[in-house]
C-alpha cells in the first residue's frame, strides 16, 4: 500500500502555499511538522481533495482527484482539529451525521475516548478538548486506508494525547493503515513517529525516518531556535532554549 505524491502545488490566489512536493507514503505513522504557515494543513487537505492542487496524488494506481467523492471517503479520511461553525446539534448527532462510518468502530471509539457522558450535550456545551475527541472518534470510525489527523494534540490533555497517539500507531501496524499526523507540538508525538515530513515556506525541508530527523541541528534549522534533546531510554523530549 503506497501513496505517491508528485510535484504537488497549491496556490491560494497569489500565495503559493505548497510548491513541487514529492513524497511517497506507506504503512506506519508519519508526522508532518514545520513552522506556522509552512503548509501542513494545506498538504493534508490537498491529499484529501478538500482544496484543489496541481500535480499528482496516486494511491494503488488511482489518481485520487479522479475518484468519485464516495470512493475517496472510503480511501482517505481527513480529521480536522475543530468545527469551523458550531451548529446547534449534540455530540451524538455530530457522530452520527457521517453515514459512511462503521457502527462497530464508532461504538469502540466512543468508549475508548470516554464520550458516552457527552452524547446528549450540545456542541457548544463541551470543552474544546472534548469536541476534538469527538471529531477523532468520528474520523477513526471510517474504515479508511489512510487517516490524516490535523493537530490531534491541540486541545486534548496529556492523558488523551498519549491514548490517541498509541491508538494511531496501533492502527498503522495492526491494521496496515497509512497514518499522517500534522502537529505544531513535537512532544510527545515524536515518540510515536516512524517517519517525519518537515515543511518550511511551502517546500519540503526534510523527509525520512524519525530517528534521522531527531538531531538538534536539524530541528534548530527548521524552527530557527536552539533546542536540546533529552533522552531517557527509548524516549526523547525536545526542549527549546531561549
Amino acid at each position: 500500500m503506497k501513496l505517491e505524491v508528485k510535484r504537488l502545488s497549491v496556490d491560494y490566489g497569489a500565495v503559493k502555499a505548497l510548491r513541487n512536493i514529492d513524497l511517497e507514503l506507506g504503512e506506519g505513522v508519519t508526522v508532518l511538522i514545520g513552522p506556522n504557515g509552512a503548509g501542513k494543513s494545506t498538504l493534508l487537505k490537498a491529499l484529501a481533495c478538500i482544496v484543489p492542487y496541481k500535480g499528482s496524488v496516486v494511491f494503488n494506481n488511482h489518481e485520487i482527484s479522479s475518484l468519485h467523492p464516495s470512493e475517496r471517503m472510503k480511501l482517505i479520511t481527513y480529521i480536522p482539529p475543530y468545527v469551523p461553525a458550531l451548529p446547534d446539534i449534540t455530540i451524538g448527532d455530530l457522530l452520527l451525521v457521517d453515514t459512511s462510518m462503521d457502527r462497530s468502530r464508532l461504538n469502540y471509539y466512543v468508549n475508548f475516548l470516554d464520550l458516552n457522558h457527552l452524547l446528549e450535550r450540545r456542541i457548544w456545551e463541551v470543552s474544546s478538548g472534548e469536541l476534538e475527541r469527538a471529531l477523532i472518534a468520528r474520523g477513526l470510525s471510517r474504515n479508511s486506508a489512510i487517516y490524516e489527523v490535523d493537530e490531534p494534540l491541540a486541545h486534548t490533555d496529556i492523558r488523551y494525547q498519549v491514548r490517541v497517539l498509541k491508538e494511531l500507531r496501533e492502527l498503522a501496524w495492526r491494521e496496515g493503515k497509512i497514518v499522517l499526523i500534522a502537529s505544531n507540538q513535537l512532544n510527545p508525538i515524536m515518540n510515536f513517529a516512524d517517519y517525519v515530513i518537515a515543511l518550511r515556506g511551502g517546500e519540503l525541508f526534510f523527509t525520512g525516518p524519525a530517528k534521522e530527523f531527531l538531531k538538534e541541528k536539524i530541528i534548530a534549522k527548521l524552527y530557527g531556535i536552539k533546542v536540546k534533546l533529552l533522552k531517557e531510554g527509548p524516549y526523547v523530549d525536545i526542549l527549546p532554549i531561549a
